[in-house]
């Protein structure tokens, strides 16, 4: 069925987006564009909330743009994985567009672009998560790249944002470039861009049956369709996984992070930590858990008798564990916080990269659910987390006029409800129980144990023991230093106060929950559903259904 609630997600902020810059030759009223700009993400997470609902029940969502039929068409598929974090995103963006009421007040102009190209950059990141489509894939991951290039250059009389911005594009329309040379390789060979239909070109399961969508399409005799499909789809996995390493902040395609995070304005350096980068992360778990999966994709062939799927797990595996180290070892150096935290958000990227390795196909099915799980909970506690220190120390570091760590001592007496947050926000980041952090931790550790892989696992204790060193850093200088003199230019922060306080909350209350088997249970289920055949089914089924019903056979 076409679900309306999933396709408007996108369309919503997208029309309001476009809509703002006309407001300007009217209205300069920065508390409109932030009422606008709030009650634009209020709407899209009502409706994530609602796909958000509608999988936990297990329900597959689709909906079709301009009621052109799939594969013809442009289609959103919602299931388990991009609906918790599409709900997530949408969360993220609410709580930052809620900040700009306080944030407005404190830059000079361009009030009213800042808020149009967060809405532009909500439009691209749940483009990315909820389509069904590799081509709008990479279609929304420009609409996301070019609005956060701009963010990056917010602030264009700095001549820092403007060389983090240069670089940050240069490199990203490489990346973005090269995934398109991907998709290339994928249509010529399946004759696609669908990822259902591709998913029943390129896997051997007898289970799938008759597809619908090669009706448009076109069907694959035996294993082949055009051309040699192994080297293609191993060709396309190469170039979508340069870009989708770079836009995750995999080593060594993040050198281009700390500037851009630090040159960026608060709401969206916090937005980049919390949800862009996982857009990549994303993308990575979707061509491997569901396009080429382990069960007979053409990815599968065997190079000098290992599967090269395999192969490249393990490649995405090692980069994730040089990713961690890397940015576990440079956050301590760090004296401006916002490049501590960018650092910060690499090695947790690295963490969850690491956990790829117990997707290999020889992994009992058990250990590679969990895995998925603990991915999928990671990616939630560490949006929260660093979101809240972006937020927290960003605040900071208006009011003392500067993201040096050292002026930020002294200030326990002054904001200690802030103060108390951002110390949560670290120990949750750290693993110290019960924040959910923890937890999340815990499950990618167990889960590798389980895979076999002990120093996979033994890693992810020693980058958060590394990671202890920059974390403490900050909160010494908050909590134990003398002030530095500086007198800070106000007293009242209500509103950075209170979403660092609701997103700590969030962070115990959800560590909490997860001592319950009542909570983790149904994620390990739907993880392991998602990781089987009948998860393929499932998501095929929903696109082929969507098909026949606008197909009219």
């Amino acid at each position: 069925m076409n679900d309306l609630s999933v396709g408007l997600t996108t369309v919503l902020p997208t029309v309001v987006a476009f809509l703002l810059p006309l407001l300007t030759l009217r209205f300069k009223s920065r508390a409109l564009y932030a009422s606008i700009t709030t009650a634009t993400t209020l709407a899209v997470w009502l409706l994530t909330l609602v796909n958000f609902m509608k999988v936990f029940k297990g329900e597959v969502l689709t909906y079709a743009f301009g009621g052109w039929p799939p594969p013809l068409g442009i289609v959103y598929v919602v299931d388990m994985l991009n609906g918790v974090l599409g709900f997530l995103a949408a969360t993220l963006f609410l709580l930052a567009s809620v900040y700009t009421f306080w944030y407005f007040g404190r830059i000079e102009s361009g009030h009213e672009w800042l808020s149009t190209l967060t809405l532009v950059l909500l439009s691209g990141v749940l483009g990315c998560l909820y389509t069904g489509d590799l081509f709008n894939f990479f279609v929304m991951l420009e609409v996301l790249s070019i609005s956060s290039y701009a963010l990056v250059a917010f602030f264009r009389r700095r001549k820092w944002a403007i060389e983090a911005s240069m670089a940050y594009s240069f490199i990203g329309a490489l990346a973005t470039m090269l995934f398109f040379f991907g998709v290339i390789f994928i249509y010529a060979s399946f004759g696609t861009v669908n990822m259902a239909d591709l998913i029943t070109k390129a896997h051997a399961i007898p289970e799938l049956g008759s597809n619908p969508l090669e009706r448009w399409s076109g069907t694959c005799p035996g294993s082949w369709c055009y051309g040699n499909v192994f080297i293609s789809s191993a060709l396309a996995i190469a170039f979508m996984l340069w870009a989708l390493n770079f836009e995750a902040g995999i080593f060594p395609n993040n050198y281009w992070m700390p500037s851009a995070y630090a040159e960026s304005p608060t709401p969206a350096s916090a937005l980049f930590a919390g949800i862009v980068d996982k857009v990549g992360t994303y993308g990575v778990l979707r061509l491997f858990i569901t396009v080429f999966t382990a069960y007979g994709s053409t990815l599968m062939f065997s190079v000098g008798g290992f599967p090269f799927r395999d192969f490249v797990l393990i490649v995405l595996s090692t980069l994730g564990l040089v990713t961690g180290y890397l940015g576990a070892l440079l956050m301590f150096p760090q004296r401006n916080v916002k490049r501590l935290l960018t650092y910060s958000t690499i090695s947790h990227i690295g963490i969850i990269f690491t956990a790829f390795s117990a997707f290999l196909s020889h992994v009992s099915p058990e250990a590679s659910a969990e895995a998925l799980a603990g991915v999928m909970l990671h990616m939630v506690t560490h949006a929260f987390g660093e979101f809240l220190l972006f937020v927290g120390l960003g605040t900071l570091s208006v009011v003392v006029g500067s993201t040096n760590l050292a002026r930020m001592s002294g200030l326990r007496g002054r904001y200690p409800l802030l103060i108390a947050s951002i110390i949560l926000g670290f120990l949750s980041l750290l693993g110290v129980i019960p924040l959910a952090g923890f937890f999340s931790k815990y499950v990618i550790f167990t889960a590798l144990i389980n895979a076999g892989l002990p120093v996979h696992g033994i890693s992810i204790v020693l980058i958060s023991g590394i990671s202890a060193l920059g974390y403490f850093k900050v909160i010494y200088t908050l909590m134990v230093s003398e002030g530095s003199g500086v007198t800070p230019r106000e007293t009242r922060l209500y509103i950075p106060t209170g979403i660092t306080v609701l997103l700590a909350a969030l962070l115990i209350i959800l560590g909490v929950l997860l001592t319950q088997s009542s909570f983790i249970n149904p994620l390990m289920e739907h993880s392991r559903e998602l990781m089987s055949v009948n998860g393929l089914l499932k998501y095929v089924d929903a696109v082929n259904n969507l098909s026949t019903l606008l197909g009219g056979a």
